[in-house]
């Protein structure tokens, strides 16, 4: 098997990760966040750099299970297509789908399921 595809679901996490690292200077936080009260805005913000944490370390997971532990990567793709489809669906539930981008952040989100599940397919070949 190829790792390329592998590689590229990896970019594709890291690039991710940095996206929500800069959540705090596209959105203003934590100041914008303030309305939400104290304990909302610290529950946003460190669920965010969990979240970034886990795109890190789910990158550095494929990519170690790609170029050395083979055995690992289907597991590893079919948790990170989950994750991106769950996400895809979620994004015009819970943000509407009226909005360009909201449009565009559902269809990022397939394109990741997609990388993904394009990682088990080249497995089980």
């Amino acid at each position: 098997m190829d790792a390329w595809i592998a590689l590229v679901a990896a970019a594709y996490d890291i690039g991710l990760g940095i996206f929500h690292l800069l959540f705090w200077r596209l959105f203003g936080w934590p100041g914008s966040l303030r309305s939400s009260g104290q304990v909302n805005a610290a529950i946003t913000q460190t669920l965010n750099l969990m979240l970034s944490y886990s795109f890190f370390v789910f990158a550095a997971g494929l990519i170690v299970a790609a170029t050395s532990d083979w055995q690992a990567l289907p597991s590893l793709a079919g948790a990170g297509a989950g994750f991106w489809t769950i996400r895809a669906f979620l994004q015009p539930l819970l943000f509407g789908g009226r909005h360009p981008v909201s449009r565009w952040l559902t269809l990022l989100f397939l394109v990741g399921a997609m990388l993904h599940l394009g990682v088990i397919i080249q497995c089980v070949e």
